[in-house]
């Protein structure tokens, strides 16, 4: 029995531990109108709010998966006249 609880308690583990980590990026737009890629959306800056954006997919939403869609969308943001960035 106690195998048998082991072999469990062993098998939870080996799940839990490849499930994917979320990571979660987005575009902050601060009161002076500067952007950038924000790597924490559960936290967000005091001085700012996250820029939506319309997806054909998703439709409106702030979160990325990945640094590189946010970084995309940041960049796409500022030519649009969203916002600025220094580079």
């Amino acid at each position: 029995m106690k195998r048998l609880a082991f072999a469990v308690g062993l098998l939870a583990l080996g799940f839990t531990a490849t499930t994917p980590a979320r990571a979660d990026f987005a575009v902050v737009e601060f009161g002076s109108g500067y952007c950038r890629v924000w790597t924490d959306t559960a936290f967000g800056p005091e001085d700012g709010h996250y820029l939506w954006f319309l997806s054909p997919e998703w439709g409106w939403h702030y979160r990325f998966l990945t640094f590189e869609g946010a970084d995309t969308a940041m960049h796409r943001a500022v030519a649009m006249h969203r916002c600025y960035h220094w580079w």
